[in-house]
């Protein structure tokens, strides 16, 4: 039995021209005091946020240009949060929105964007005597510290990734992933603006009173830089259990960014600096947990633990004195080999499946975690060593050292390593081409995937424990035989269903969202799933198969018809019982929504434009420390030996 398309779908394309002029008047709402604001404070008049950063100021010693700011981009954040946690099980369980403001997720999140790009002005604005030895000119009158800018630059790009992201949909459709391109700006933006607290707050130790003395405010100091693991947010798909890219991805993610942190808190502190700064991600995701409990019904993420990469990175530094960048190379090797070893028993028993990836990969997930930690390691040890340098924080601020390193080039160095390592693996790849052929039959569509030549394409043969797809509370046990060439060797093969938490039985079947092994059956090459799945309604039900590097393909077994599609993918996808089917290359089924025969030139254009302004942005930043650590001359001095 074929389903009727809903008449009443929600757009797949841009939003309606009145929500784009609500979001524009609530930026000017915003904006333009703080525009008046900012003439206000620069010709020397008082305003009412100059007295409550003096107040904030009289508070805490910092000086009113990073105070006030600071706190106003960490409540942004925490915003954002909430509602990034919020709206992504939202999309996983019901679908796409009706309108960006149908959302009520999307409201903490676009405010708290507002807020970073706000506490980059009002930082701007309050930049006044005393200020740090090094600035930056924005008018003969008018120099900023160099934090400042890292709040503006952040801000900025997560602000243009709004309008950027409604431009997106309308010219390709709905790229229903975090990381799609204008995602990236958004959360990438949000998730850099906390590299401004560090740099502000040693700039502030220039010339601010700080109510802590000696290691207490170098213990602070090493609190915000494990804020810094923030960009751990890039990981969601994984904590919800709805991955998009491959797996190692999340491996080089996670020993980039524990090599970059943990080692950068026991440089700075020393010993037991690797677990304050864990204790800080811990307290981090325990924060995203607890605001979203407020929010029923919604799937809560979970997350990695990441106590092995510290304790590694702690263990080592026992024995081996040198705080050098080789330690922290081989400091980053360990917390992204034998540290993430550690995640896979942790991952069995706290993350959603399709974690942990099948035990005879790990090898394969521990190099390049291993790698990537490599590259961490350099960068957390040029980043603690230029926070010293910037804030006269202990020993590479002190006269009389030993050894002179090119500090700079070590967390370039380091960076790049993680770069090449996404550019090389991030990206899904396929099986073999397809053709999506939709055939009409009285007024009904149904959609299908056939192999192009049979070049490289992965077969199936579909089958049920009960044949009644498509019949309203059908639920099914599928199994699927193939090649065992083809499957035997799967990073994770299961079965997903999702967007079903409108139908009435969802509350029984994970609440709209339900992913679960294909388990061997005991014959060559067949698999079945774990649970029945449902196979009705608004339910999308993929079966995934992730081969290594970067195979990401899966049978599309019944997707609901889509009216506000364009193209033949719009057709109602359903795989009847015994059936020859090909495994589609997987973005083309949980990115259904995405226009066909957009220009090649266009994709390319508009990827290397976002791909581009972060690097751009990312070099910036680079650069932003480096000259508030002594300019592009200098170079960072190191003691060889510190206390462990």
């Amino acid at each position: 039995m074929l389903l009727v398309a809903d008449p009443t779908a929600p757009p797949a394309g841009g939003a309606a021209l009145d929500q784009v002029l609500i979001a524009a008047g609530a930026f000017a709402a915003i904006y333009v005091p703080l525009g008046i604001f900012l003439l206000r404070e620069r010709d020397g008049k008082p305003t009412l946020l100059g007295r409550l950063a003096d107040r904030v100021a009289a508070l805490d010693g910092l000086p009113r240009w990073a105070g006030l700011p600071g706190y106003l981009a960490l409540i942004s954040l925490v915003a954002c949060a909430f509602g990034v946690y919020w709206d992504v099980p939202i999309h996983m369980q019901n679908g796409r929105d009706e309108g960006p403001l149908a959302n009520p997720s999307h409201f903490p999140i676009m405010f708290g964007i507002f807020g970073f790009l706000a506490s980059g002005v009002i930082s701007a604005g309050l930049a006044k005597a005393p200020l740090p030895r090094r600035t930056v000119r924005l008018t003969p009158r008018w120099q900023v510290p160099m934090g400042t800018l890292v709040l503006l630059g952040a801000g900025l790009i997560a602000a243009a990734g709004f309008p950027a992201d409604d431009v997106w949909h309308r010219l390709f459709g709905q790229d229903v992933t975090e990381w799609g391109p204008t995602h990236v700006m958004m959360i990438g933006g949000a998730v850099t603006c906390v590299l401004a607290l560090p740099l502000l707050y040693a700039e502030a130790a220039q010339v601010g009173r700080p109510p802590l003395r000696g290691r207490a405010t170098r213990l602070v100091m090493t609190v915000v830089l494990g804020l810094c693991i923030i960009p751990v947010a890039f990981l969601m798909e994984f904590d919800l259990g709805v991955p998009q890219f491959p797996a190692t991805t999340l491996f080089v993610i996670s020993g980039f960014l524990t090599g970059w942190i943990f080692v950068a808190g026991r440089v700075f502190l020393g010993r037991g600096g690797a677990l304050v700064t864990w204790g800080t991600y811990l307290g981090i995701r325990v924060l995203i947990f607890a605001i979203t409990l407020p929010v029923p019904d919604i799937h809560r993420a979970h997350w990695l633990l990441f106590l092995g990469p510290a304790l590694c990175i702690e263990l080592l530094a026992l024995v081996w004195r040198d705080r050098g960048p080789v330690f922290a190379g081989v400091a980053g090797l360990l917390a992204g080999t034998v540290g993430l070893a550690t995640e896979w028993w942790w991952m069995g028993v706290f993350m959603p499946y399709p974690l942990p990836p099948d035990a005879s990969q790990m090898p394969l997930m521990l190099a390049v975690g291993g790698v990537a930690g490599v590259g961490g390691g350099l960068l957390g040890w040029s980043f603690a060593r230029h926070v010293e340098r910037i804030g006269d924080f202990g020993p590479s601020a002190e006269p009389g050292s030993r050894v002179v390193v090119p500090g700079r080039w070590v967390g370039t160095a380091g960076t790049l390593v993680f770069i090449a390592l996404m550019a090389v693996l991030a990206a899904p790849a396929g099986a073999g081409e397809v053709e999506v052929v939709k055939q009409c039959d009285g007024g009904e569509c149904r959609t299908t995937y056939q192999p192009v030549d049979g070049t490289g394409v992965i077969m199936g043969h579909v089958s049920y424990d009960d044949a009644c797809i498509g019949t309203q509370g059908c639920t099914a046990v599928v199994t699927v035989r193939a090649d065992p060439r083809d499957v035997d060797d799967a990073i994770w093969f299961s079965a997903l269903a999702y967007q079903g938490k409108k139908e009435p039985e969802s509350q029984q079947l994970g609440d709209g969202v339900l992913s679960v092994a294909m388990e061997p059956t005991g014959r060559a090459g067949e698999y079945r799933s774990a649970e029945p799945l449902p196979l009705y309604g608004r339910w999308k039900v993929l079966v995934r198969l992730h081969l290594p590097l970067r195979t990401l393909v899966s049978i599309p077994v019944h997707m609901p018809a889509d009216t506000a599609i364009t193209g033949p993918a719009a057709g109602l996808v359903q795989v009847d019982d015994d059936t020859d089917v090909a495994f589609v290359h997987e973005p083309f089924m949980l990115q259904r929504e995405r226009k066909p025969d957009v220009p090649v030139w266009l994709w390319t254009t508009m990827y290397g434009v976002v791909i581009a302004s972060w690097l751009g942005l990312l070099a910036f930043y680079g650069w932003l420390f480096a000259s508030a650590a002594g300019g592009r001359s200098h170079l960072v001095e190191v003691s060889s030996r510190l206390e462990s």
